[in-house]
C-alpha cells in the first residue's frame, strides 16, 4: 500500500539530488523510458537543448550530485524525470528557483498542460509560478491566512495583495479594481 502510493508521487526540491550517472540514467532513474520518451520529457522540461550540447549528449556522465551542471540545469533534469514518471501527484518545492524567468514560464506552461487532472502541490516564494493554480493557500506565521485562486485572493486577501503589489511594483487600488 505505501509502496504503491510512493510510486504515484514525484517530488522535486530546490536542491536536486542527481547521481553520478549519465543524463539519460538520471532522467530514467527508477523508471523505464525509451530514448524518444526521455527526449520528449527533457524537451518539456526545457532541458533538451543544453543536454544536446553536452560532450556526449544524453550519455554524458554528470559527476557526483550533478556537479558538472548548473543549478538550473540540475532542476530541469529533475523536472524531466518527473515528467517521464508521469505521476498522479507532483510536489514541487521551490523546484525552479535556479531557473531564469523565461525558461520558468515555459516549464510552468508544460507542467500546467501535462499535469491536467492530477494533483500538484507547488511550494514557492515566486508569485509568477502560482497565478495559474486552481487553489492557492497563503500562510502567515504558520497559519492559513487565506485560500482561493489568484483573482479571488487579489480581491479578498490583504496579505496576498500586499505581496503581489510589492513584487510587481503595482498600484494596489488599480489592482483591486481589476485595471492591472
Amino acid at each position: 500500500a505505501l509502496k504503491s502510493l510512493r510510486a504515484q508521487i514525484s517530488y522535486i526540491e530546490q536542491d536536486v539530488f542527481l547521481f553520478s550517472f549519465s543524463v539519460f540514467e538520471n532522467i530514467t532513474f527508477g523508471k523505464l523510458g525509451s530514448k524518444e520518451k526521455v527526449i520528449e520529457a527533457a524537451d518539456q522540461a526545457q532541458a533538451n537543448d543544453f543536454i544536446e550540447k553536452l560532450p556526449k549528449g544524453y550519455d554524458t556522465k554528470i559527476g557526483e550530485r550533478g556537479v558538472l551542471l548548473s543549478g538550473g540545469e540540475r532542476q530541469r533534469i529533475a523536472i524531466a524525470r518527473a515528467f517521464l514518471a508521469d505521476p498522479r501527484i507532483l510536489i514541487l518545492d521551490d523546484s525552479t528557483s535556479a531557473i531564469d524567468s523565461n525558461t520558468e514560464d515555459k516549464i510552468q506552461y508544460a507542467i500546467k498542460n501535462i499535469l491536467r487532472n492530477r494533483t500538484t502541490f507547488l511550494i514557492t516564494h515566486r508569485l509568477s509560478q502560482i497565478r495559474w493554480a486552481d487553489l492557492i493557500i497563503v500562510f502567515k506565521d504558520g497559519k492559513i491566512e487565506a485560500k482561493g485562486d489568484h483573482q479571488e485572493l487579489l480581491r479578498t486577501s490583504e496579505e496576498y495583495r500586499k505581496i503581489f503589489v510589492k513584487k510587481f511594483d503595482l498600484d494596489e487600488q488599480e489592482l483591486i479594481k481589476g485595471v492591472v
